[in-house]
């Protein structure tokens, strides 16, 4: 893309929604997709509702067909005007709303004038490009925020709409409340970030499932407390991990009640019997690590836990009873 031009001067005011889909997860044929990058960036052009408004500064929510997945702040918009875009559409109505049909042996279908066809009509349309990059601040969601609740919070009842409006301040207070820290924003603006020639490659962000179910075991867990360290409060999504109140090894399952999002280190120091969680919800750590500040100001400390927790209560007694059994 060449004659880039880069807005960075206004703060926006505003929060917007933007819909990621894959191939698999698009619902129309008429437009060829885009070139996203979720944790950097997000591509749209001016055939997108919504394309003037986005601005310096604006709060965004990256979600997909199901659930949000991060949040941040625009730092920069790339405006690139100029650009060439593939457009399909019916043979029949010239509509762009048609949809592929798996089953069936005509593949398309068009939704406005009921005909079936096998080839669209390709056409070459000029268009004004747009990237926005929010890295600088971009947070990982994994889903805490579901669909239901990104309703609630959008200003548009349009489900058509890439580009949607959100409010603002409901929505960082939804985030907030489910443990979500997003890094001050006057940092993240101006002309700081090294755009790169290219998109990024390589690898992204995900958490890894060491058994059978262990990643759902977490994102269940992400619903149900949001990112959340259970002993320690909000944390960045990386750090934290579902840990089993009763092994996994002697049981192999994975049940809400019987686990709790817990820090990685804290993790391993549970696993490591050096901390318990009293009968009362409290943290207790063992005498042994009472010399290292950041743990010592843990103990006596309540748990980050609703009131209304699904936490096997007789589970924590009896974990309790066993590990501080071996202080």
């Amino acid at each position: 893309m060449d004659g880039v031009d880069v807005t960075t001067s206004t703060a926006g005011d505003r929060a917007w929604s933007f819909l990621v889909a894959g191939d698999e997860e698009r619902e129309f044929q008429g437009n060829t997709g885009y070139e996203d990058v979720v944790e950097e960036s997000y591509s749209y052009d001016s055939t997108v509702g919504n394309h003037r408004r986005v601005a310096v500064g604006d709060l965004v929510v990256i979600r997909n067909s199901r659930e949000a997945l991060g949040i941040g702040y625009i730092e920069e918009l790339d405006v690139l005007p100029h650009q060439q875009k593939l457009r399909k559409r019916c043979p029949h109505c010239r509509s762009t709303s048609f949809k592929e049909r798996i089953t069936q042996q005509v593949r398309y279908r068009c939704s406005p004038c009921g005909s079936t066809f096998d080839r669209p009509l390709v056409e070459t349309i000029k268009v004004t490009a747009y990237r926005a990059h929010y890295g600088a601040t971009w947070q990982p969601l994994e889903g805490c925020v579901d669909k239901a609740q990104l309703v609630e919070l959008t200003l548009s009842r349009s489900d058509q709409q890439s580009i949607k409006a959100m409010d603002r301040t409901r929505t960082l207070a939804a985030v907030a409340a489910r443990g979500v820290r997003l890094p001050s924003q006057g940092c993240s603006l101006g002309p700081t970030r090294q755009r790169p020639l290219e998109l990024l490659g390589g690898r992204r962000r995900t958490t890894a499932a060491a058994r059978r179910g262990q990643d759902a075991f977490r994102r269940a867990l992400v619903r149900q407390y949001g990112l959340i360290c259970a002993v320690t409060g909000p944390s960045p999504a990386e750090a934290l991990e579902a840990a089993h109140l009763r092994p996994f090894a002697a049981t192999e399952r994975h049940r809400v009640e019987e686990g709790l999002l817990l820090r990685a280190d804290i993790h391993r120091v549970l696993d490591s019997g050096l901390l318990a969680i009293s009968p009362e919800l409290v943290v207790c750590v063992a005498p042994s690590v009472l010399g290292y500040t950041a743990y010592s100001a843990l103990n006596g400390t309540p748990l980050h836990l609703p009131a209304d927790a699904p936490l096997n209560r007789d589970l924590i007694a009896e974990h309790y009873a066993t590990t501080t059994a071996t202080w």
